[in-house]
């Protein structure tokens, strides 16, 4: 293999054995894990159709931007660096000129088009409804919705000036990796998703609308029954995106870091749902057999 394969194959490698690792967790076997360990290796590999360019050893994403500087947009390591700058947030640069770029609007679509294909996938593989299909026949639209909502305004919103923010910032990866797994996540995503998700399915769930007091109820209890399984979802959270944002932090160019952590976002969506379906399953034998 020459340099760049060998990368290949270490990217190829690192991404399954998140995959494995979670669908050993969960026990996920048969066909089903196989769906998703196929689908690691696709996303594991459509960089490549973009132009992808692994760099050298020694050159591993030292990207830096200089804010409100004449440099703003500079990048040191060109070969990760697409030619858009979007992602500089130059000081000099307004809010609206920011919110109307293009990149942005392309992560925003990106984001809520893969949380569509992630939720409708998990949905599809938990249903209960015999023979499965796609979408499944008891495809709950308003929980799709909700999550599509939140996939274009976080995942592709937020994150593209976070990862912006971290690649202007930080020039070892590690350091981007830690302040992405260990602050970010708990303290903006899932916070976010406690927020934005639950009172989205109540209201949209309510003939009344969201003020109503079944959306309230409803919202309320949604928020307590996500807000129950954050802990362990937390664990497994780290256990798959900190090989997977390694590999982003250390090879994937800036302007595709959102689209990729999308991406894998839909298996993420699948092994999260296995993983809560599986404890809700578990917590119901254990109450029969009590």
């Amino acid at each position: 293999l020459d340099h760049d394969d060998q990368h290949t194959t270490a990217l190829v490698l690192i991404i399954s054995q998140a995959v494995i690792f979670n669908a050993n967790t969960n026990k996920m076997i048969g066909t089903n894990c196989l769906i998703v360990r196929a689908a690691s290796l696709l996303v594991a590999f459509a960089p490549i159709s973009h132009s992808f360019v692994v760099p050298s050893a020694p050159h591993h994403v030292p990207r830096r931007v200089h804010f409100g500087s004449s440099n703003a947009g500079t990048c040191i390591e060109p070969r990760l660096c697409s030619s858009s700058t979007s992602l500089s947030m130059t000081a000099d640069a307004g809010i609206v000129e920011q919110l109307a770029d293009p990149v942005l609007l392309q992560h925003i679509a990106t984001g809520g088009a893969l949380a569509l294909a992630g939720d409708v996938i998990a949905q599809s593989l938990l249903s209960e409804v015999r023979p499965r299909s796609f979408p499944p026949e008891d495809w709950d639209k308003v929980r799709t919705a909700a999550f599509v909502a939140f996939g274009g305004i976080y995942t592709g919103g937020v994150q593209h000036f976070i990862f912006g923010f971290l690649n202007a910032t930080f020039d070892e990866a590690l350091v981007r990796l830690a302040l992405a797994q260990f602050f970010f996540i708990p303290f903006c995503y899932y916070p976010t998703f406690l927020l934005m998700v639950p009172a989205l399915r109540a209201g949209w769930e309510s003939e009344d609308g969201f003020g109503s007091e079944e959306a309230t109820l409803r919202r309320e209890e949604l928020f307590a029954e996500t807000l129950s399984k954050i802990p362990s979802v937390l664990l497994r959270n780290w256990g798959f995106w900190l090989p997977v944002q390694f590999v982003q932090f250390n090879f994937v160019p800036v302007d595709l870091q959102v689209t990729y952590c999308a991406a894998f976002g839909v298996i993420w969506n699948a092994i999260l749902s296995w993983s809560t379906s599986s404890t809700d399953a578990a917590a119901s034998a254990t109450e029969k057999n009590a």
